[in-house]
């Protein structure tokens, strides 16, 4: 992770992110792209960010005070100054909006997180793979996000009135482990990676669809892992 104080910033390589984990600049939330958004790693904190988020410079005492690429935050800090206006990009520094909600931060604290499958019936797009969170400060809003570290969520779906249920054979889902959850003309598909995880999203979405109070479980990935080690070691006790 990104060094968490001031004070060490420069001093020593920071653990980059990897950029698999991230679909935006985690400065100005733009996607990335193979042509003219491509990835680069802030050589002070680790964060993902592109080109234009990135093209500062400053001196990093842990590579001998060369000057590296660094990104904006951390050019600020570094040198003491703000970069230039006119280096800013408009895109950089725009409103904040309800779904500029960090994923990582909002998994930390959640009732639920996990990746799914998701398509939206009538869409027109098939199944993609994204990284849902449910919130504890928002326990009825399920945010969508690219990945797990990405700094904006993609969609965020306000979850009271929503019905849950298991797919019919007129809904043709060619994914195991299939739920939907549907409200007036809108119905949207997922699909879980096992039973158990189906399982507790159904229950999570059921409560959450009625207004009911949900209860934090957080990265539904890790507690599942823990279980299966838990399992593993009680087999082998017997």
């Amino acid at each position: 992770m990104p060094p968490s104080n001031c004070n060490e910033l420069g001093k020593r390589a920071p653990t980059p992110i990897r950029e698999k984990e991230v679909t935006l600049c985690m400065k100005c939330q733009e996607p990335f792209n193979s042509i003219t958004k491509r990835r680069h790693h802030c050589k002070a904190c680790g964060h993902v960010v592109c080109g234009k988020c990135s093209e500062f410079r400053a001196r990093l005492l842990y590579d001998n005070n060369r000057a590296n690429r660094v990104c904006i935050d951390c050019y600020t800090t570094l040198v003491g100054v703000p970069p230039s206006p006119a280096s800013l990009t408009s895109s950089a520094y725009r409103r904040r909006s309800i779904l500029e909600k960090q994923a990582s931060v909002a998994a930390e604290n959640s009732v639920m997180c996990s990746f799914l499958h998701h398509m939206e019936k009538g869409a027109g797009r098939g199944w993609q793979k994204a990284w849902f969170v449910i919130p504890e400060n928002e326990p009825l809003v399920l945010y969508i996000y690219g990945a797990p570290q990405d700094v904006k969520a993609q969609r965020s779906v306000p979850l009271i009135g929503f019905e849950v249920s298991l797919p019919e054979s007129c809904d043709r889902m060619e994914r195991r482990f299939a739920f939907k959850i549907s409200q007036s003309h809108l119905t949207l598909y997922f699909s879980a990676d096992g039973e158990e995880l189906q399982r507790r999203w159904t229950e999570v979405l059921s409560r959450a669809g009625r207004g009911e109070e949900l209860q934090a479980h957080g990265s539904i990935i890790e507690t599942l892992e823990e279980e299966g080690e838990e399992t593993a070691t009680s087999g082998e006790n017997t």
